[in-house]
């Protein structure tokens, strides 16, 4: 009897297979994973080139790390989701860790990183309809009664405006995924073009500006959401003050502060949390990426006591939600973060990539961004783009990606070495320089 196939033989066979079978949503550049440890990637051939993109930030530790494939292998042994309607005994540990990790006291699990920028939302838009003790009318609620019970049991206030009127403030140029309701968030027409009706209840303005948020706040805005350092629209890092700009213009308004640290958490950026850069704590804090550690699929909306109570049976849940697996590797993602200091080592070696970048004095670039190890090196306009360079860099054998037409994005495992680095920098020099 001939053994069964658990992967495809050739790079050719993958690519044509993929086309074939797979809705493309992607533009894949061709090169196929086959094989993979640390920063480096082998395709079937045995052709061997270097991680630098990490799944836009999901591999923090690498790719196989021993002590999260270890983590995820010992779960997966044991048992696998058990449903929602009991308890599990690793998710809750999980969760502990996580809030801990964050400062904070809550944490809403789920699985991709646009489901927790949506809790996000359903959270901001709960908080605002319910429980203010100042106004019992336009709370949907049945009577002031009901709204100062329902307040003394979740220990605080919120706006209190009427049902179905409440406005997000987000930002132009933002990614937060690309399901409908944050497609309807999105300043780019190619995410949403064809997909409406749009989800209203949006308002964006422009990325930066503080003056622009102030303005922007009505009596029914209940949340500005926004991301510390935009990926995908280039590695745009904000002014300085901005951040903790806007936590003080949200306080001063009674609006919930959101930062989506989907990519630049979690240590990618030289600090826990990039939002950390300034005094600019949060509401709410979406994580995801590489709080699964890599194989695990988890992303979190981590709450503070303003809004932790918020959400109730049954107005949320998800099949795979807390799943055990996941939540092993998720733990062991966290503790890897804290024991081997990968938060201070992506600040250490993104300094000294920003600095060897910088002396290139490439005739080809126009501007360096980002933090940690969290790279944009936007190209000049005129030169039509930057994929070409990025097909270059691959066949040179670094692995990285587009962003924004014209930006290479660079973001590494927070294990690499300053060796591992300078290998990267020559195949820079040789394509860019």
């Amino acid at each position: 009897m001939t053994e069964r196939q658990w992967s495809v033989g050739t790079s050719r066979e993958a690519i044509d297979m993929h086309e074939k079978y797979i809705v493309q949503t992607y533009k894949p550049h061709g090169f196929v994973y086959a094989r993979a440890r640390g920063v480096w990637v082998w395709n079937p051939e045995g052709e061997k080139k270097m991680e630098m993109l990490s799944c836009y930030s999901a591999l923090g530790g690498g790719h196989c790390h021993r002590d999260i494939l270890r983590a995820f292998v010992r779960q997966a042994r044991r048992y696998w989701p058990g449903s929602n309607a009991f308890y599990n005994d690793v998710a809750p540990l999980f969760a502990k860790e996580l809030v801990e990790f964050c400062g904070m006291s809550k944490a809403l699990p789920i699985n991709t990183g646009a489901e927790a920028v949506e809790r996000a939302m359903k959270i901001a838009r709960k908080w605002g309809y319910t429980c203010k003790e100042s106004s019992g009318d336009a709370l949907g609620l049945e009577s002031v009664v009901e709204a100062v019970e329902t307040a003394k049991t979740w220990g605080r206030k919120s706006k209190g405006i009427p049902l179905d009127t409440a406005q997000i403030i987000m930002c132009d140029n933002n990614f937060h995924g690309r399901t409908i309701t944050v497609i309807s968030a999105s300043s780019h027409d190619r995410y949403k073009r064809y997909f409406g009706p749009l989800t209203p209840g949006f308002t964006l303005i422009p990325y930066g500006d503080l003056g622009a948020l102030e303005k922007a706040i009505t009596p029914n805005t209940v949340a500005f959401i926004a991301e510390p350092i935009q990926g995908e629209g280039g590695i745009i890092v904000p002014p300085d003050g901005y951040l903790s700009g806007a936590r003080r213009i949200c306080q001063k308004h009674d609006v919930l502060l959101i930062w989506d640290e989907i990519q630049t958490g979690l240590g990618r950026c030289g600090k826990r949390f990039a939002h950390q850069y300034e005094d600019a704590k949060p509401d709410i804090l979406i994580l995801g990426k590489f709080l699964g550690g890599g194989p695990g699929q988890v992303s979190a909306a981590v709450c503070n006591d303003k809004v932790a109570g918020v959400l109730e049976y049954p107005e949320d849940g998800s099949t795979f939600q807390c799943h055990p697996i996941d939540s092993a590797a998720a733990l062991a993602a966290l503790r890897l973060i804290q024991d081997e200091n990968l938060a201070e080592r992506a600040f250490e070696m993104g300094n000294y990539f920003q600095t060897e970048l910088e002396k290139l004095r490439s005739p080809h670039i126009k501007e360096i961004r980002g933090r940690g190890l969290l790279k944009g090196v936007e190209l000049k306009h005129e030169l039509g783009g930057a994929r070409p360079f990025v097909v270059r860099l691959i066949d040179e054998g670094i692995l990285c990606n587009q962003t924004h037409e014209h930006t290479i994005r660079f973001a590494p495992p927070l294990t690499i070495t300053k060796r591992e680095i300078d290998w990267a920098l020559k195949r820079l020099k040789k394509v860019l320089a």
